[in-house]
């Protein structure tokens, strides 16, 4: 008679062993050392080639306001100069990540930047900016986790990403995203009843 359980115990201890051997390979991407990951276009397979796409970015530098990320030329924010420079946008653009606004659990908030018009501006796919947005995403982007404690950019690593998207490939953060869509939709139902209108935009 086979022994099931004997068999889940070995199982469940080639899994932390693997995992413990995966923490070994990315302890070089572990070190949280700077507040902006750039998230490159390209591909990969498994986490440590993703953790080698992605890039750290110590002078990226968060638009002060929505407008700053918009108004270039001669009066444009020095950091939203050099984004749009480097990472060749024609704007720059954030957003939460869906599943972590400032209306969810916990303290971290994942902002992702990129160029607002990317889907006519850029051309080359970004898989794993894609598993952060939940569609189609072209170009460079760049993400940051703001710490709700602190109400800064908090120190971030490549591995941190990496857990991140992988995580979302698989569909971890869908209850997240649910709880999100839900308390959204509440606060539209509570705005109606108050006699808001809302107005869809095409």
């Amino acid at each position: 008679m086979t022994n099931y359980s004997k068999w889940d115990k070995f199982a469940s201890d080639l899994a932390s062993d693997s995992e413990a051997e995966e923490e070994r390979d990315l302890a070089d991407f572990a070190k949280k050392t700077v507040r902006y990951i750039h998230v490159p276009p390209g591909d990969f397979r498994d986490k440590t080639q993703l953790c080698q796409l992605l890039e750290e970015d110590p002078h990226f530098e968060a638009p002060s306001s929505a407008a700053a990320g918009i108004n270039l030329g001669d009066g444009a924010e020095a950091g939203v100069d050099r984004a749009v420079k480097k990472y060749k946008w024609t704007s720059v653009s954030s957003q939460f990540l869906p599943g972590y606004g400032n209306s969810t659990q916990g303290d971290d908030i994942w902002r992702i930047f990129y160029d607002d018009m990317f889907l006519t501006s850029q051309t080359e796919p970004n898989r794993a900016a894609r598993a952060l947005l939940g569609y189609q995403s072209l170009g460079s982007f760049v993400v940051s986790c703001l710490d709700r404690k602190t109400g800064e950019d908090r120190l971030i690593s490549r591995k941190e990403v990496a857990d991140l998207v992988m995580k979302r490939q698989r569909g971890g953060d869908a209850e997240r995203i649910t709880v999100e869509h839900e308390q959204q939709k509440a606060t539209m139902d509570s705005f109606s009843q108050l006699g808001g209108q809302r107005v869809e935009l095409g």
